[in-house]
Order: structure tokens, then sequence, then C-alpha cells
């Protein structure tokens, strides 16, 4: 098993809100696990333990959430809740899942390639950060990647050139755009104005006028 994917958790009972505001600051994070008919469960599991783990897999990976030597729960993260004002994290919810059941995940779609792109000059125009599909947990990916280093002007992505693993299937429309890259918009330069023409120079009077 990727060790990455393993989680330890430890059972929460109800506490106070001080115990709480201490485990907090001891470097825990309060966390629940969902079961499709069945009780939830509370728990406990270091932070940094969590971070490095989310960093390394992303959101639609299955963890093996470790209660015991005997308990383990096949899930995948259903919703974070950050704190207000620095956005650490607050608390994370799980969703027990089948590892032989279908199921439906929102992947998201990573750019490789970039920086080349608008190194040759050209724009990128993302359409979609997520495709929505369904398959077997174990099989969704971390990410969908898009490789758009040797695009041109005009090229483009739609949902259905994108690479996915067997057994999976998409269920974002086909059709829809992901990436795009534009035509360079035309300058047109306005055409400078004629020079104006000097002004005359007011005539002189007559020499030798009436005295």
């Amino acid at each position: 098993m990727n060790e990455s994917l393993k989680l330890t958790i430890t059972a929460r009972t109800k506490i106070s809100k001080g115990e709480m505001s201490k485990l907090r600051k001891e470097g825990f994070l309060p966390g629940s696990l969902s079961q499709k008919g069945g009780e939830s469960v509370s728990f406990f599991l270091k932070r940094d333990e969590f971070r490095k783990a989310l960093n390394q897999n992303g959101m639609s990976s299955v963890y093996t959430l470790q209660l015991d030597k005997k308990t383990a729960y096949p899930a995948m993260v259903r919703e974070i809740q950050y704190a207000p004002g620095f956005g650490d994290f607050l608390h994370i919810t799980f969703q027990r899942v089948s590892l032989t059941e279908e199921t439906t995940a929102d992947i998201p779609v990573h750019i490789k390639g970039r920086d080349e792109l608008v190194h040759n000059g050209h724009d990128l125009v993302q359409q979609l950060e997520a495709v929505h599909l369904k398959g077997l947990p174990g099989n969704f990916p971390a990410a969908i990647e898009i490789d758009v280093s040797g695009m041109q002007p005009g090229d483009t992505v739609t949902v259905a050139d994108l690479q996915l693993p067997e057994g999976v299937a998409c269920l974002t429309e086909a059709d829809r755009l992901v990436v795009s890259v534009p035509h360079p918009k035309l300058v047109t330069e306005e055409p400078a104005e004629a020079e104006e023409a000097p002004a005359a120079e007011p005539a002189k009077p007559a020499e030798g006028g009436e005295e």
C-alpha cells in the first residue's frame, strides 16, 4: 500500500471547547467519517500528516484511515473546512467508500508546460478546472494532466481529448472546451494625421500710404 495514503486516526468523544483548543494547538485536526447506512465516526489526526498526504495525492485519492491494528476505513475526502482569516484546516470530513462499487468524483485538471507556451509568446485560456468522473474509487487519478507546451494559436483541447484511466468514464459533456490557445489580437495603427500647413503670415501694410 502507498504509505502516503495511510492516515492514522484517533477516536474522538465529546470534549469541551477548551480541550478541543488544546488539541488544535498541539497539532491535531478534528475530523469525521460518514458511512452509508452506518453511524459517523469522529476522530483526530495529525494536521501536518494530513497536509502532506493531501499535497501528494489530492482530494480524489482513496485514503486508508487506520483506527487500530484491526480497524481501517477506505475513504475519500468529502469536505475541508478552513479557519477564517489565516486559512488553515479547521475540520476534515471523509466519506467511506467501497473499493468494489463505482462512485463519482470531481478530478482537477492540471496544466503542464504553461511557462513554455507563454515563453513562445502565446496565451492560454482554461475553461474547466475539473471534470466529473465515474468509476471504482481506486482507479481515479489524482489529476488529469494536459501538456500545452506544444500548442499553437487556434489549438483546443476538449473533454473528448482527455486521456482517462481504463475503467473510468467522464460524465462531463464531451464537447466542453478545457483549454485553448487564442490567435493574437491584430493591432491596427491609426493613420497619422496630416501635418497642418503653417498659418499664413498676416499681410504687411503697403508702404507710402496716405499722410
